[in-house]
């Protein structure tokens, strides 16, 4: 179901798309003979008014037929058992009436996130609760006394009540200190925060998940078997379902029943304290429940690559790569780092950071310097040097970089913490839609621009029908909101894609009948064929590369 839940979200936003050319259409009185979610041979439908409504074989596209539609300017009929009847056809229509009827396919995609967005916000728009996951060494959070699993119930005597609405407060309030109000485990307690000039408390909803990092084979945990990697699912017969649940399940217990997951195999073990085991670095991890010796896998190496440089599709023939600096100096899965030059290492997060201090330079000029690391294996203190390597990649949004790396990667994963509903009346949902729908789509001309500029990376900044599939499975995964949510952002994509002047594309039109409305006559039939050409072209090749890296990313997932 969640696969046929991406042909739905297709067939959707398709379905949008050409219903505003449709609609538009009829109003200005063109005859519209076929009406079709698809491509190829007609599968089913019905006709009705002179319309054929039609679902074709290939579902990754649509298109209305309008009578009249040579996009040549020849005046013949689109239908060859059809005359033409020139009071209801496309191309003897005033510009401004073609220049409309193009424009509201894309219209009608960006007004589609309006009326989403808009009905999921009333009907309760699932968000973050205020409930800590995670809270960082050494922050005003820990200062303050908080613990995973608290629960902010307001800040400086304002109600808290979503995690968005606890940001919001943070910001609005001058550096200094403010009462904090929490409830832990049923009970209300009072806190102090210091508020920095940076508005940041060292807090975050999202937590590890319940996969356990083990660095001493003479811990409790170590003694009992689990290693590194270890997926723990209950204790004492208690679900557990990330680590902040692990914790509060071993609280004030001496020996525990572990029930876990190691490559895919259902285990279990006892568990007890050892009072004379003592670990060979301090565990730096606000509310850790020190006596185990587990912590979570997102603190540990998980895989060291054996190269930094990207072994392209295309080149998978040349010469072999050099190995990663991490594969040099011997580093390994498993391996917990607990410090890098003089900056401890708390989280994973401050590895990239304490790198990225021996970059010299910058851009494809830049050079790196060699780090003093110090990490634990198998219980014991470990210290190398290691010269991170410069590379160029793209961030989460495809934009180009230059940054140090080791060739290393986190184990475990981060799950969202509580949710709750929050419901808007219409004027606010609206509002909230048409700023979230401006915001998308001002992003989505600036990421254009980028890849038009080069400063962004195609293969990571487009999808085609390959990674719709992907995405949209794991929103159906989600449920409905995050899948109508997923609908609500394709469907702004979709409609400026298709307002780039490109001729095959509605922006091509568009250009072509605004030329025609500023000269008086229409562009030359041979000087659109031959865009039309070129746009063909274009399209095919770059439809052919985001299919290749659709199935790259696929096969890298």
């Amino acid at each position: 179901m969640t696969y046929l839940s991406a042909f739905v979200l297709i067939g959707v936003l398709v379905a949008i798309h050409e219903f505003g050319h449709f609609i538009v259409a009829k109003w200005c009185g063109v005859h519209c003979t076929v009406f079709s979610i698809g491509y190829g041979a007609r599968l089913f439908g019905f006709k009705w008014k002179g319309t054929d409504y039609r679902l074709s074989a290939l579902p990754l596209g649509g298109y209305v037929r309008m009578a009249g539609t040579d996009i040549f300017g020849t005046g013949e009929a689109s239908e060859a058992d059809e005359p033409l009847d020139f009071e209801q056809s496309f191309m003897y229509k005033p510009v401004w009436q073609r220049i409309l009827i193009v424009a509201a396919g894309p219209a009608f995609n960006l007004i589609l996130p309006l009326v989403v967005f808009t009905a999921l916000l009333m009907a309760g728009d699932p968000q973050p609760a205020p409930v800590v996951g995670i809270v960082n060494w050494g922050s005003p959070a820990q200062e303050a006394g908080l613990l995973p699993g608290d629960r902010i119930g307001s800040l400086n005597g304002r109600e808290v009540n979503t995690w968005t609405n606890l940001l919001e407060e943070v910001d609005g309030l001058e550096p200094g200190t403010y009462p904090i109000q929490l409830d832990r485990d049923g009970t209300s307690l009072q806190k102090e925060i210091r508020i920095e000039e940076e508005k940041r408390l060292g807090v975050s909803f999202w937590r590890p998940n319940a996969e356990i990092g083990v660095d001493d084979p003479k811990s409790p945990a170590g003694k009992a078997g689990l290693t590194t990697g270890d997926v723990v699912t209950h204790i004492d017969g208690k679900e557990v379902l990330d680590f902040v649940d692990l914790q509060r399940a071993l609280k004030g217990k001496s020996r525990v029943e572990v029930q876990y997951i190691r490559e895919s195999a259902n285990a279990s073990v006892s568990m007890a304290i050892d009072p004379f085991w003592q670990p060979q670095a301090p565990y730096q991890v606000v509310g850790l429940d020190k006596r185990w010796g587990m912590l979570p896998s997102t603190q540990f190496v998980d895989d060291v690559s054996d190269t930094v440089e990207e072994q392209g599709i295309f080149n998978c023939g040349s010469a072999p790569l050099p190995p990663s600096p991490a594969m040099v100096e011997g580093i390994l899965p498993g391996d917990r780092f607990i410090r890098i030059e003089n900056q401890e290492i708390h989280a994973w997060g401050d590895i990239p950071a304490a790198v990225k201090s021996s970059m010299e330079g910058e851009g494809k000029e830049a050079t790196t310097t060699s780090l003093h690391i110090t990490l634990i294996r198998s219980g014991e203190k470990m210290e190398l040097d290691v010269t991170p390597r410069m590379i160029q990649d793209t961030d989460s949004f495809g934009n180009y970089r230059y940054r140090p790396i080791l060739g290393i990667r986190r184990g475990g994963d981060f799950e969202d913490g509580p949710s709750t509903r929050i419901y808007y009346p219409f004027s606010s949902a609206f509002s909230l839609s048409f700023d979230l729908t401006k915001d998308i789509s001002k992003f989505i001309v600036v990421q254009i621009g980028k890849l038009i500029t080069g400063e962004a990376a195609v293969e990571k900044s487009l999808g085609g029908p390959v990674e719709i599939v992907r995405q949209a499975k794991k929103a159906a995964e989600k449920g409905l909101f995050e899948w109508a949510r997923l609908m609500a952002l394709m469907s702004i994509s979709l409609g400026i894609i298709n307002l780039v002047p490109i001729p095959i594309l509605d922006g091509g039109q568009l250009l072509f009948f605004i030329i025609e409305g500023v000269r008086g006559r229409p562009v030359s039939p041979r000087m659109r064929e031959y865009a039309m050409q070129a746009g063909v072209i274009f399209m095919v090749l770059l439809m052919f590369f985001v299919f290749v890296f659709d199935i790259s990313r696929w096969l890298g997932s």
